[in-house]
């Protein structure tokens, strides 16, 4: 198993909740097309993992550093991303509909802005209301 992107390991599902029983450092690893619904990410550090079209539906990502994550193309439906570092992660493509971005940095981030709304992903970040769900 390897962090390094030249070999091409991808972790699998069970390999990503070894690691996260040990530590809560996954900088640059490699986790693309991944099974991991509703894994707990709470204050792990992601800086710079692969996570592109990893199923992360309903997955805790509070307080975490995502900083210049791939998320490109990820279903993060119902994600809990509040207080996470998002700086210069890429959300492009990504599914958000569901997900609570409370008080995250989305600074430099690229947005799925052609999916949901940039008004819609900063009311979540503002009041932590869910993206893309009708407010009453």
């Amino acid at each position: 198993m390897s962090k390094n992107s030249e070999n091409l390991v991808t972790l699998t599902r069970k390999e990503v909740l070894e690691i996260l029983a040990e530590t809560k450092e996954l900088v640059g690893y490699d986790m693309r097309k991944a099974n991991l619904v509703k894994v707990d990410f709470s204050g792990c550090n992601l800086q710079k993992a692969n996570l592109s079209y990893a199923n992360l539906k309903d997955a805790s990502f509070r307080d975490a550093d995502l900083r210049g994550t791939s998320l490109w193309s990820a279903n993060l439906e119902g994600a809990d991303f509040t207080g996470a570092n998002l700086e210069d992660a890429d959300l492009d493509y990504s599914k958000l509909r569901g997900a609570i971005l409370y008080r995250a940095n989305i600074r430099r981030a690229t947005l799925p802005t052609e999916l949901i709304s940039r008004e819609d992903i900063m009311a979540s970040v503002q009041t932590g209301c869910k993206v893309g769900v009708k407010r009453v």
